[in-house]
């Protein structure tokens, strides 16, 4: 294990050298995990700010269709927080206790995991904002139209 060495001031004049190990350096937080934990967090406001908005509009298949597909990006947001800190966690032990095959493999295999759960979540964001989007323009489509269903 490399060791280096690191001064500290402890006051005017005195001086201590402290040994440093891979160990006990920082490593700052993965902007990724926070992201990805944001990223949680405005998934769950979206479906509370959709539900409310679902009892104010007329009932329609298409709405309904929506907000079920909706309720399916939840597990995808925490499937990727969830993989985005393992993947944290992994890579801050791999630096900790040094190189390891096994080590590289899990951290390599969680990387795969958080590029499944990546494309899942994405999948399924851009099919509820189609879903969306037809309820929407379907229902501007029949108001302009007249083809209304009251």
């Amino acid at each position: 294990m490399r060791r280096s060495r690191r001064m500290v001031n402890r006051g005017p004049t005195a001086t201590a050298t402290i040994p440093r190990t891979a160990a006990t350096r920082t490593v700052p937080p993965r902007p990724s995990h926070a992201a990805a934990l944001a990223a949680t967090v405005a998934v769950g406001l979206a479906q509370t700010r959709g539900d409310a908005l679902e009892d104010q509009v007329r009932e329609a298949d298409l709405v309904e269709e929506h907000t079920d597909q909706g309720e399916s990006v939840l597990p995808w947001a925490i499937a990727v927080t969830v993989a985005a800190g393992a993947v944290t966690a992994a890579s801050r032990r791999d630096r900790s206790q040094g190189p390891g095959v096994r080590r590289r493999l899990a951290t390599t295999g969680l990387i795969a995991v958080s590029l499944v759960a990546g494309i899942g979540a994405t999948w399924s964001v851009v099919d509820v904002g189609h879903s969306g989007a037809k309820a929407t323009w379907t229902t501007v489509q029949d108001t302009d139209t007249g083809d209304d269903d009251d």
